[in-house]
C-alpha cells in the first residue's frame, strides 16, 4: 500500500507538507512548487493520493455541501479570501493528479478530532503519534495519510454531493 498525503498552502511560496507512506514506513518532505509535488507523487507512484485543500471541479471558490457539513470541525469556507488561492491550487494540482491516481480530499483537523488526537499545539499531536516532523505542514500530510489508508481499509464515511466530497474517519473507526 502506498499512499501519499499532501497538506497544500494555498501559495507556492508557503511551504506544503509531503508524508509518503509505504509498507507502514513514513517519509516526510517540506515542498513549494507545483512541480516539486508533481515530482514526488510521479516518483512515488501512489495507489491513493490525500490532499487537503479545497478540491472543487470547475475550480471556482465556493460553499459546498460537504463544507456545510463538517462545519463543526471548523472548516474554512473555499471562498473565504485566504482560501480562495487554496482552492485553485488545489483544484488544479487535483485534476492533474486524477488523471494518473485515485485522489481524495481529505480535512485532517477532522481526522485529529474524531481519532482523539487533536490538540491546538500540534507538537502535542506529533508527541502523541510518535512521529517526527519538522513543521505542522508534515503532521497535516501524515493525518492525510492516516485517512487516505483508513478509506482504503472501508473505516471512513465521505461526506458532500457531486460538487465536492470530504472523506473522514468514521466514527468509532479505530
Amino acid at each position: 500500500m502506498k499512499i501519499v498525503g499532501i497538506d497544500l498552502a494555498g501559495k507556492i511560496e508557503n511551504p506544503t507538507g509531503v508524508c509518503l507512506f509505504k509498507n507502514n514506513e513514513i517519509q516526510f518532505k517540506t515542498v513549494y512548487s507545483d512541480e516539486q509535488i508533481l515530482d514526488v507523487v510521479s516518483e512515488f507512484k501512489p495507489d491513493i493520493i490525500a490532499i487537503d485543500a479545497p478540491i472543487i471541479r470547475n475550480g471556482i471558490p465556493h460553499v459546498r455541501k460537504a463544507d456545510e457539513m463538517l462545519k463543526k470541525y471548523k472548516t474554512l469556507p473555499p471562498n473565504l479570501p485566504g482560501m480562495k488561492t487554496l482552492t485553485v491550487r488545489g483544484s488544479k494540482i487535483a485534476a492533474e493528479l486524477k488523471t494518473k491516481y485515485k485522489v481524495i480530499e481529505v480535512f485532517p483537523t477532522a481526522t485529529a478530532k474524531i481519532l482523539g488526537i487533536y490538540n491546538r499545539d500540534y507538537r502535542e499531536t506529533v508527541k502523541k503519534l510518535k512521529i517526527n516532523v519538522t513543521n505542522k505542514h508534515e503532521l497535516d500530510a501524515y493525518l492525510c495519510c492516516i485517512t487516505a489508508k483508513m478509506h482504503l481499509e472501508k473505516k471512513t464515511v465521505t461526506i458532500g454531493d457531486k460538487d465536492g466530497k470530504i472523506v473522514i474517519p468514521a466514527e468509532g473507526a479505530i
